[in-house]
């Protein structure tokens, strides 16, 4: 089936949390604390979201969400001229199909077409698939820190790429 690619389709934060939520409860043991966490985050983000400032990029497998991807221009101290990566994920059935670098590399297009200097994003150590596509793409680790923010503890990673 062929990919296309959208912005905001109704229904896609939830599917997008859901596919959240079924990837990262049995490879990571994530449970209730990450899904409120972000439930609330991707809800928060919706209801001010504004595509000419904001990225919000859905793949779509005809009327499947296949995965997604954000870039939060809203929420971060724009001082920095950083772009905020947020809920990057791609269904299991579509993987490695080139989506999730689709999505990556229209993501970083959007933030240096907006003027951003470069791309932040949070994420753990026990995602290698995930963390060769940011190596690939250009990303560094430049901040690590142990946390239980997720309900168990695990290494958080913040990476960055400079444009």
């Amino acid at each position: 089936m062929t990919i296309t690619y959208q912005s905001y389709v109704p229904g896609a934060i939830g599917r997008l949390l859901a596919l959240q939520i079924e990837t990262y409860a049995p490879a990571l043991g994530f449970g209730r604390a990450f899904e409120t966490k972000v439930g609330a985050a991707m809800a928060e983000f919706l209801a001010r979201f504004d595509p000419a400032r904001d990225l919000f990029l859905t793949a779509m497998a005809g009327t499947r969400v296949a995965g997604g991807i954000t870039i939060d221009r809203g929420e971060s101290d724009r001082r920095e001229g950083l772009a905020h990566l947020r809920w990057f994920i791609v269904d299991e059935r579509y993987r490695g199909q080139g989506v999730g670098q689709t999505l990556l590399t229209r993501a970083v297009q959007f933030a240096r077409a907006h003027g951003d200097w470069g791309i932040y994003l949070w994420t753990v150590d026990e995602l290698p698939a995930a963390r060769r596509l940011y190596d690939r793409a250009g990303f560094v680790v430049v901040e690590e820190m142990r946390a239980e923010t997720w309900g168990r503890p695990i290494t958080e990673q913040r990476l960055e790429l400079r444009f």
